[in-house]
This record gives C-alpha cells, structure tokens and sequence, in this order.
C-alpha cells in the first residue's frame, strides 16, 4: 500500500493548531499548566483533529482504545491521587530515600505531588498502548468489531461527562467521599458498557474497505467470478 504523501496545506493546518494550542497554554495559569491534565486533554484532542480531518485517515480499533483507555485511567488514577488513595511514586521515593540515607520527610510535598500526577500520566497512556495494541490483535485475529464498541463507549462518556459536570453543579467543589468515588465510578462503567453495546448495533465499522487495504498489503487478489459448476458463465452475444 502507498504512502500517501503530505501536502503543504496539511503541514500550515497542523502548524495552525499548534498555534492555537499555545496560545491557549498561554492563558492558562501556570498553576494548571504544570499539571498533566491540561496536556491530556489537549493532546487527545489534536490527536484526533490531525489524524481524522487533516490528515483524513480512519480511525482504527487500535485508535479508539488507546485513547479511551488512556483519558478515562488517567482520569481515575487523578481522582485517587486527589483524595490521596494512591501514590504511584511512593514506593520509587521510599527506595531511593533508603539508599541515600535520607529522612523520609526531606522531599518537598509539593515537587513529590506534581511528580505523582505525571506518573499517573505516563502509566495511563502506557496502560491505553498495550490494550490498543491487544484491541488490534484481536480485531485482525478474531474478526472482532472493537471499534464500534470503542466508538459507542466515547459517546457513553460523553455522557458521563455531563453528569458528572452536573453533580460537580449540584455539589459544588467539596472533596469526593468513598461514596460518591464509588458511585462516579460505577456510573462511569455502566456508561461505558451501554454505550460500547449501542455502538456494536449501531455504529458498525465498514469491512469493505479495511478488508481491501489489508488485501493490497498483504498482495492478495481475489480470484475470478466462475459458475457454480467451476465453468466460467456464459456469454451471451446481442
């Protein structure tokens, strides 16, 4: 299969967004900027904005998971580095503390709590490239629609974006109890779980053109139409 070539106009759009994006950065307080969060969403978005209508290219199951695998980890492991749950670089620090002999409490809070959260950040994505690529296995393998499960389960958190802006309204800011975690979460999956079985019936993936690709790279052709008796059909004059 060809390389498609990349024309200037693309090249201008991809360094148009990536004015924008600073732009954007720009006004953010810094207090924002140095977390990961702004950068996720970000990039998830340029992703999407570069491979989908610059470059027009399809979307893949390997695509779908790795994002959606990646912003929904993150967005979990953020909630339980909030309420301090979990910490991911704990044991890192405490091994690197004992060899250097020393106390325990010398690393300032606030360098160890932004080291946290990009730590989160990078296990989310690597978390969304391993399931990515065991989506793509598994879609080539078994002949598994993960795509449209993956892109009904963007619209199902979609969703539960709004809701959840929603109960931020009713509640306010207040620190998240074990409940409502439990509860976000629970609605999360089922959110996640409707949307990808709505997507499965509803926004199936056309083979058509994925099954040419792989037959034009894998230098396949399809044999010749003949009859049910193995004879080529006849042909009729006038």
């Amino acid at each position: 299969m060809p390389a498609k070539r990349i024309s200037i106009g693309q090249v201008m759009m991809v360094v148009a967004l990536a004015a924008v994006d600073l732009a954007l950065i720009r006004v953010t307080p810094w207090g924002v900027v140095i977390y990961p969060t702004v950068w996720v969403l970000l990039g998830c978005i340029d992703f999407v904005i570069v491979w989908k209508l610059i470059l027009r290219r399809s979307l893949r199951a390997f695509h779908y998971t790795c994002l959606i695998v990646f912003v929904i980890a993150f967005i979990i492991m953020a909630n339980f580095l909030a309420t301090e749950r979990l910490h991911p670089l704990g044991l890192l620090v405490q091994w690197y503390q004992q060899l250097a002999g020393e106390d325990p409490n010398s690393i300032s809070r606030g360098f160890f709590w932004l080291g946290e959260f990009w730590m989160a950040s990078f296990l989310s994505l690597t978390l969304g490239c391993v399931l990515g690529l065991a989506a793509a296995w598994l879609e080539r393998r078994r002949n598994w629609d993960i795509a449209a499960f993956f892109r009904g389960a963007l619209v199902g958190f979609g969703i539960f974006t709004l809701l959840a802006l929603i109960d931020e309204a009713e509640f306010g800011g207040a620190q998240l109890s074990s409940v409502r975690l439990i509860g976000r979460m629970s609605v999360l999956g089922a959110c996640l779980i409707l949307g990808g079985l709505m997507g499965l019936s509803r926004l199936k993936s056309s083979r058509s053109a994925q099954e040419g690709d792989d037959a034009s790279v894998d230098g396949r052709t399809r044999p010749p139409s003949f009859g049910p008796a193995g004879c080529e059909p006849e042909r009729r004059i006038g």
